[in-house]
């Protein structure tokens, strides 16, 4: 008897023919990666007439503050009450302004509107009486310490040992010059200090342009996701041309 016809299986078809269903991944346009870019957000200095603003001081006089650094560390700030600083010379009020021997960031309204949208878990943001002033104005803290610093791409770092330093500080940065920061590092972190050395404060790109947006006043940008600068190559003597005949 003759044989009974094959079903024809899938696995039968040409590889060429076989109908061919796209994932998800395949059918979007393909994107290029990007390395996230990160900037070192202080004063610009550059303002003509630009005011100084003190250290943070509690308003109850009996309530004293820990260390001008508090507001610095790369930790949530706990139990200070209300604060206060002060002006001086009298000049016009920025948006950005960094505070005292401390370093601490005082913004108004409008920027801090931004960091509460755009980075709210890495981010406090406090009231802050400035004197002579009616409008609002925040101390913004960064709460965010991250180990990212690129030592192979800063220009220079120089670190605390154990012979000129406590116990405690000891593989800290004394200094840092050019500082470049690893962004596969930084936990995809918006706005943090730099471990070691949190005198940086340091924000995305995102936030540089949405402050720069917003034409923000007293900030000035640093980016410290740079490639570092290639090594100048030695110039090689020029040949000597052949006298010409004549």
């Amino acid at each position: 008897m003759p044989e009974a016809p094959r079903q024809l299986l899938l696995a039968d078809l040409a590889e060429d023919t076989r109908p061919r269903t796209k994932t998800a991944a395949r059918r979007a346009s393909p994107r290029t990666a990007r390395t996230a870019r990160y900037f070192d957000l202080h004063d610009d200095f550059r303002i003509p007439g630009r005011p100084e603003l003190s250290d943070p001081v509690a308003v109850d006089a009996r309530q004293k503050l820990d260390s001008v650094w508090l507001f610095t560390s790369g930790a949530r700030v706990r139990n200070v009450g209300k604060l206060r600083l002060a002006v001086k010379p009298p000049g016009p009020p920025l948006d950005f302004s960094l505070a005292g021997a401390g370093l601490t960031p005082v913004v108004s309204a409008r920027v801090a509107s931004v960091f509460r949208e755009l980075a709210p878990h890495d981010v406090q943001v406090l009231p802050v009486e400035v004197e002579d002033r009616r409008e609002p104005f925040f101390i913004l803290v960064a709460t965010r310490l991250v180990r990212c610093i690129d030592e192979r791409a800063c220009a220079e770092v120089v670190h605390y040992t154990a012979d000129d330093s406590p116990p405690e500080r000891v593989g800290h940065y004394r200094s840092v010059q050019g500082l470049r920061v690893d962004p596969s590092k930084t936990n995809g972190a918006r706005v943090f200090r730099t471990w070691g050395w949190p005198v940086s404060f340091i924000v995305s790109e995102g936030i540089k342009e949405a402050l720069e947006h917003a034409g923000v006043t007293g900030a000035r940008f640093a980016e410290v996701t740079e490639p570092p600068r290639k090594p100048c190559r030695k110039k090689t003597a020029a040949k000597k041309s052949r006298p010409k005949r004549r």
